[in-house]
């Protein structure tokens, strides 16, 4: 594991050192929409299904996961803990073998879990979605949430 972990931290710090901005982006908002099981996308399906209008859809969404808030006309997803489950493998101290290296995730990690809330809307609701990041655990916050935009 700590070879998969040298090769993903290697490739999102290559991606923020060598790529524009905007290609990084979709680059990792892909994985993310990759990364997303087919049983939330099924959940999502099901509660757009059961719904008879987007409002609708949000409330039977939050029901079924509970990550989901709605506050006014704001949407946000917030995580307790990360989710991610090569995070959660990651290792929470420099590796030996990593000596000219930090162990920390770079800042752009993030942008993955972006794609799969991005993929987690757009495919019940067939429309684009923006989602912004406005915390993270792994940036030193005590939640992770992120802003959705319908």
């Amino acid at each position: 594991m700590k070879h998969i972990h040298k090769w993903i931290y290697s490739l999102i710090s290559n991606l923020d050192e060598n790529v524009d901005e905007k290609t990084k982006i979709l680059v990792l908002e892909n994985c993310g929409r990759v990364c997303i099981t087919e049983s939330f996308k099924q959940r999502a399906q099901q509660a757009k299904k059961e719904a008879k209008n987007t409002t609708g859809f949000l409330d039977k969404l939050s029901k079924v996961w509970g990550h989901l808030k709605i506050k006014g006309k704001d949407i946000y997803l917030e995580y307790p803990r990360c989710y991610c489950p090569i995070v959660s493998s990651y290792p929470g101290k420099p590796l030996k073998s990593w000596s000219n290296h930090s162990w920390k995730l770079p800042k752009s990690w993030c942008t993955c879990s972006r794609g799969w809330i991005k993929e987690l809307f757009e495919s019940p609701l067939e429309k684009p979605v923006k989602v912004t990041l406005e915390k993270s655990i792994k940036q030193g916050d005590k939640v992770c949430r992120f802003k959705i935009y319908l």
